[in-house]
């Protein structure tokens, strides 16, 4: 019985590198936007799902979360293969139908105007759910959940580090093909720039709590003792991580992008310098006007990194007023689709041909939207009412960890902090761009979402303590 304990948990640690590997190999050939990239991203990360679910079964600490994705998953997508079905009446039917059949004598009629295209926007949808799901059958203790977000904070330095280098070196260059958009900007391995800005802000957050885990190890360790120069050198490589990630994310020039990433900032930032502390063995409850102090100063030091380092951005938003900006432009025109189709929608993946009947022509004759430029909208005229009901059956679900977590974590605290503001950063930037739309993207933050919920809900105790005073190793 003992050994089948020690197999499982040596399977467990293989497949949770296999959860780490996968998502990496999700993110690096442009995000998983092409077909044969999301095919294998999507069989790898569902053969996982299927293989760690019946191993291990449902989390014991985090079921109720693992039940609720569960069910938002299998009612989203099984709402989406509704919309594809042909329909005994046309009540329900998209009117393009009618149109339809009185033109070319087309007899079928179903919610979505592009049944094939939402069909296949099934598996967009189920990814992300998916690998939520995996992490958390994966992450059982705040060891392994602290391994996955060790990794996939080092992944976003290394990627950061690389998109310096190319963005130095070849600028025209994307990874390995000639790149065509955004030649001002650095998109790290994604075709985008607003993309790699949300990537990179969330890298930047996770560095910054990695300098931080492996600075307060470094102080807690013995000095003379075998392995404090080893820690020391992987300091130093975190730091330098971090800000090849901080760097990325201002030549990435996205305005959205590097606003959301310092209001997460400010979010996280200043209790983290407040409670920096190196010893425990030197832990004294700080006078209030010190704590006030550093607070003030953590605040400061986030604007001026903002106003010395994001100037590029600046000098974006100047040249290029909101009125002026294309996607704002085509907001009425958008609103005026959700209204003729919020209770059913249009069908999931279908913005780009559903919309080209709402555009407003005094936005220009220029560009082709084939999406909203806001993750909210687009959902809401696809699923139509379903999608808001479900987006705010999320975000109060991880309301309700994040409150957790404060309650009853400690030392690990900061990690739920970490989650609430990378949330914020995601939520903010998804209102005017389409990063939880890229594949690569969405599986990112799913797996990382993951862990973090899996230390909300885990308990403390003295094995958890002890491991978080050891640096991890991924």
């Amino acid at each position: 019985m003992f050994s089948n304990l020690i197999n499982r948990r040596v399977l467990r640690e293989v497949l949770l590198f296999a959860f780490i590997g996968l998502v990496i190999l999700t993110l690096i050939p442009f995000g998983s936007v092409t077909p044969l990239a999301f095919a294998f991203a999507a069989i790898g990360m569902f053969a996982l799902a299927i293989i760690s679910g019946l191993l291990f079964g449902e989390p014991r600490q985090s079921r109720w979360v693992f039940g609720i994705a569960l069910f938002l998953l299998i009612v989203l997508t099984g709402w989406t293969f509704i919309q594809t079905i042909e329909l005994p009446s046309r009540w329900l039917a998209n009117p393009a139908w009618d149109a339809a059949r009185d033109l070319a004598g087309v007899n079928y009629a179903a919610i979505s105007v592009e049944p094939a295209d939402t069909l296949a926007s099934i598996l967009w949808v189920a990814l992300p759910f998916v690998t939520f799901l995996t992490g958390l059958l994966l992450c059982d203790t705040d060891q392994r959940a602290r391994k996955v977000l060790t990794g996939l904070g080092l992944t976003a330095g290394i990627i950061a580090a690389f998109g310096l280098l190319q963005f130095l070196l070849s600028p025209n260059i994307l990874i390995v093909v000639e790149k065509r958009a955004y030649l001002d900007s650095l998109t790290a391995v994604f075709v985008n720039r607003n993309t790699a800005a949300t990537f990179l802000g969330l890298g930047t957050l996770l560095m910054l709590t990695l300098v931080r885990d492996i600075t307060r190890a470094y102080s807690n360790y013995p000095p003379g003792e075998p392995g404090r120069n080893a820690l020391l050198l992987r300091s130093w490589i975190y730091i330098l991580l971090l800000c090849a990630c901080f760097t990325a994310l201002m030549l990435s020039r996205s305005r959205a992008g590097i606003f959301a990433t310092f209001v997460a900032a400010l979010i996280y930032f200043p209790w983290l310098v407040i409670n920096w502390n190196g010893s425990r063995r030197y832990l004294r409850p700080a006078p209030r006007w010190r704590s006030m102090l550093k607070l003030l100063a953590a605040i400061g030091f986030v604007v001026l990194l903002l106003t010395v380092f994001a100037g590029q951005a600046l000098l974006r938003a100047q040249e290029r007023r909101l009125e002026d900006d294309d996607r704002f432009c085509i907001l009425p025109g958008i609103w005026r689709a959700i209204s003729d189709h919020w209770l059913t929608g249009t069908g999931l993946g279908t913005f780009r041909t559903v919309f080209s009947a709402y555009r407003d022509p005094g936005c220009g004759i220029f560009g082709v939207f084939d999406r909203a430029h806001n993750f909210y909208l687009e959902g809401f005229l696809g699923l139509g009412i379903l999608f808001p009901i479900a987006t705010v059956l999320a975000f109060s679900v991880l309301a309700r960890v994040f409150r957790r977590g404060f309650a009853q974590r400690r030392r690990l605290r900061h990690y739920v902090l970490l989650g609430l503001a990378a949330t914020v950063l995601v939520a903010l930037h998804a209102a005017v761009d389409f990063s939880l739309q890229i594949p690569g993207f969405a599986v990112f933050y799913s797996a990382f979402l993951s862990a973090v919920v899996a230390i909300c809900l885990g308990r403390s105790n003295g094995e958890a303590d002890m491991a978080y005073e050891r640096p991890l190793t991924t």
